[in-house]
């Protein structure tokens, strides 16, 4: 039970109009048409995290972003496509550009850390 109170749980949503109809848009598309626009909003935020303005504002200051590179994205939506495989080697490749582009992010050099076990093992 959860401590929050009034919390609805699992129970349905109450969604807008146009909240529907994207919903019944999205259920009335073909998985290829689906996968097309998933690629679409992905690219779409490849691009944005490649900016070097802020992509995100809280309490109406802007945060500090730090860009991504072009070999990263690349890297991301190839793997999207299905064009390379998501091997140990990749996600260390990945960890390492995300620990360069935060390198005071303790999360993320974990990330890098286990990633370099994952390949050792192999």
């Amino acid at each position: 039970m959860s401590k929050k109170k009034d919390w609805k749980g699992t129970e349905p949503v109450a969604r807008s109009a146009k909240q529907r109809e994207l919903k019944k848009e999205w259920d009335d598309m073909s998985p290829e048409d689906r996968k097309a626009a998933s690629r679409r909003q992905l690219v779409g935020f490849l691009e944005m995290f490649q900016g070097s303005e802020p992509i995100m504002v809280l309490n109406g200051k802007p945060q500090d972003h730090s860009p991504m590179t072009k070999e990263e994205a690349d890297l991301h939506l190839a793997l999207f496509d299905g064009e390379i495989e998501p091997t140990p080697e990749v996600k260390l490749t990945l960890a390492q550009l995300e620990a360069l582009r935060w390198p005071n992010n303790k999360k993320l050099q974990a990330k890098m850390w286990k990633a370099m076990r994952e390949v050792d093992e192999e």
